[in-house]
């Protein structure tokens, strides 16, 4: 009777497991759609090519996105940069999107802040707007430390960080690693209504039960196509620690904070400490704002980006000196 039981309890185990992978092999589900075109590429020393998407002419803005996330996550902010007068350049993150992946493995914060730091050279990049959203907060914060001659200002959007001095990333647990080990990664793949409802799951958290635009979960289906942008979000999610040692009193750029008070991945706690860190930085809360400012308050981020760092110096502050030249001696020779 047991061997029975056991029996049983095993086939229906396997079939629980290879029942649906099975099913959308022979059934396939509709295809995951794809990304939008990609723009133009740089290839960094390492040979990686990052990707970006750009708009307008002016002063450059830089957008670094989250995590997971891709250059067209910025597609509302970008045109109302453009239209007032920036440049405004969204990057695929290595590893994510039409970018390649890091041939290193390297998924840490630090190998990111490189990448951006050398991507800014190669494009001759000067007086940066520097825009960091999440994970690409965090990023971004190790750039200004590091090379802030390169930065005119410095924007963090629902940024990633400590919530204390002694607040630090937990360490995954068992369940956690269980569930994105590469078996389980890869099962959960190959059944796509299971990996929509999760991607939907986090959706929900991200944007605080607000709407959602209809491009966004499918945008997020497109950007995991890509077996090396899962194992990126794996690596990046379990190393978030921003830099040993990082003080944030070595950012010298002026620095505005953008953060949702409703905010449920990145808490306003992280904001209210880091305007306390960072010299001089200013911090506005977004009453009942999720963490996708970008996406649901794309112009009034355009109006606070264009008001904290300007497209263009006022002629005041540029010493033209707009006094009519004193009129001139009649010509002798008109007489």
């Amino acid at each position: 009777m047991i061997r029975r039981l056991f029996a049983g309890f095993l086939l229906l185990s396997v079939l629980l497991i290879a029942g649906p992978p099975l099913w959308y092999a022979v059934f396939p589900a509709d295809p995951a759609p794809d990304l939008p075109a990609p723009g133009s590429r740089v290839v960094l020393s390492s040979g990686v090519g990052i990707n970006l998407v750009e708009a307008g002419v002016g002063r450059p803005v830089l957008l670094l996105h989250g995590l997971p996330g891709c250059a067209y996550d910025w597609r509302a902010l970008v045109p109302e940069l453009a239209d007032r007068g920036y440049r405004a350049i969204a990057i695929d993150r290595s590893g994510y999107g039409h970018s390649d992946p890091n041939p290193a493995g390297d998924y840490s914060v630090r190998r990111n802040a490189d990448e951006v730091i050398e991507l800014m050279e190669r494009m001759d990049l000067e007086d940066v707007v520097l825009v960091g959203w999440s994970y690409g907060g965090a990023t971004s914060t190790v750039v200004a430390a590091r090379r802030p001659e390169r930065l005119g200002q410095l924007v963090l959007i629902g940024t990633g960080g400590p919530e204390g001095p002694d607040d630090t990333p937990p360490e995954p647990n068992a369940v956690m690693r269980a569930f994105y080990s590469e078996p389980v990664m890869r099962w959960r793949s190959a059944v796509p209504p299971l990996a929509r409802g999760l991607i939907q799951l986090l959706s929900v958290q991200a944007y605080s039960e607000n709407p959602m635009p209809d491009w966004w979960v499918p945008g997020l289906l497109a950007n995991f196509k890509s077996w090396h942008t899962l194992l990126t979000y794996r690596g990046e999610m379990f190393g978030l620690d921003v830099e040993d040692g990082f003080d944030y009193a070595e950012i010298r750029v002026p620095t505005l904070l953008l953060h949702g008070d409703d905010d449920r991945l990145a808490p306003i706690g992280i904001a209210r400490y880091l305007v306390t860190q960072i010299p001089g930085a200013e911090l506005i809360e977004t009453a009942g704002g999720s963490h996708m400012l970008p996406v649901l308050q794309a112009a009034n981020l355009a109006d606070q980006i264009a008001r904290f760092a300007p497209a263009s110096v006022p002629e005041e502050e540029a010493g033209i000196d707009e006094t009519p030249p004193p009129e001139s001696d009649p010509d002798p020779t008109d007489a």
